[in-house]
């Protein structure tokens, strides 16, 4: 068993935040010196409002700052510490470091290494393969969003080619197609549909533009996208041919009548379902998803291979955490735990 002062180095406190060493809050606010922001969804700056008055410092990639001011965060720019990945910086004897993951652009693991030689480490979001595996850790925080044994979808390595050719097959038809998504996901659709050689200009509101000139810097591979509110995008709407890329939430105000997409994460049965069909109109769910899934999630522990394992209980369901806890004791023999503590 681990002891209890080891758990004390690595925690979740009841507001969901990331508890790292005796300096760093990650992803909410515990009044720590060093607030550290994992990537730019919500569930992950919570109560950034309460971290930009009492932090000394806030720390993130890049692109994950910028990507911030976009989405309306007003940050103290004194207060600021951008960091690239893998560059180390020490806050007296603790050392922090972000480790890329991929999720969204600017999404990044945490690893603190201690004076005493404890190493612990906070996955954030991940996708994987393609996250960068931590190594070495007394103590590892783990997302565990899809952590249920149902939760594993076999098709997830053919997905990026079936919903491009869903897309071109609704162009073919000679309608605009509408991709609805979350922020960071729509910018990954777009790029999976470029490198598929979907060539209909992307066109989209203001806000979710200018993520995509974020991404664009940072080097995702998107071109021919225009704002709606663009001399461009006007034409381009007019002329009937391209993809509106648009937030989940937002209705759709721009085009009265067409095919419509849904990217989620929470479906697992096949890789696409046709959820309507009135005319020339369909709407249709694609499980497209910036989470790695169980399967996944549990082969990330099982290579990084922490001496204990704490799984965010904040961010998924306390079900699903549990049993996804379960499973890494049983199936790899490794000690974990839910937090926070009920």
């Amino acid at each position: 068993m681990v002891q209890a002062e080891t758990f004390s180095r690595a925690t979740v406190n009841s507001n969901g935040a990331i508890l790292l060493g005796r300096r760093f809050e990650i992803d909410s606010f515990a009044g720590r010196p060093i607030r550290v922001i994992s990537h730019f969804h919500s569930d992950h700056t919570l109560q950034l409002s309460k971290s930009k008055r009492t932090a000394n410092h806030i720390v993130a990639t890049y692109p994950t700052l910028e990507a911030l001011r976009v989405l309306g965060q007003s940050l103290p720019e004194e207060k600021l510490l951008p960091i690239e990945y893998g560059r180390s910086i020490a806050f007296e004897e603790e050392v922090l470091t972000l480790i890329k993951s991929t999720h969204v652009i600017g999404s990044a693991q945490v690893l603190v290494e201690l004076p005493d030689g404890i190493r612990v480490g906070y996955t954030g979001d991940f996708k994987f393969p393609g996250t960068n595996i931590m190594r070495d850790l007394d103590v590892l925080i783990i997302d565990a969003t899809y952590g249920d044994e149902f939760m594993v979808r076999p098709f997830k390595r053919e997905i990026d080619l079936l919903f491009s050719d869903l897309v071109a097959d609704l162009l073919s038809k000679g309608k605009p197609v509408i991709v609805k998504g979350y922020h960071g996901k729509l910018q990954e659709a777009m790029s999976i549909l470029r490198s598929y050689g979907i060539s209909a200009p992307f066109v989209m509101p203001e806000k979710v533009f200018r993520l995509t000139e974020v991404a664009r810097k940072h080097g995702l591979k998107i071109n021919d996208h225009f704002s709606e509110k663009s001399d461009e995008g006007r034409e381009i709407i007019e002329s009937g041919w391209f993809i509106y890329m648009s937030h989940a939430n937002a209705r759709n105000n721009v085009i009265p009548s067409t095919s419509e997409i849904s990217l989620t994460g929470w479906f697992f049965a096949s890789p696409i379902k046709k959820i309507y069909e009135n005319g020339k109109n369909e709407k249709w769910i694609v499980a497209l998803s910036d989470h790695a899934d169980f399967e996944d999630t549990i082969n990330y522990v099982e290579e990084a291979e922490p001496k204990t394992l704490i799984v965010d209980g904040y961010r998924t369901s306390r079900e699903v955490a549990e049993n996804f806890a379960k499973n890494v004791e049983k199936r790899l023999g490794i000690e974990a735990k839910v937090m926070p503590n009920q």
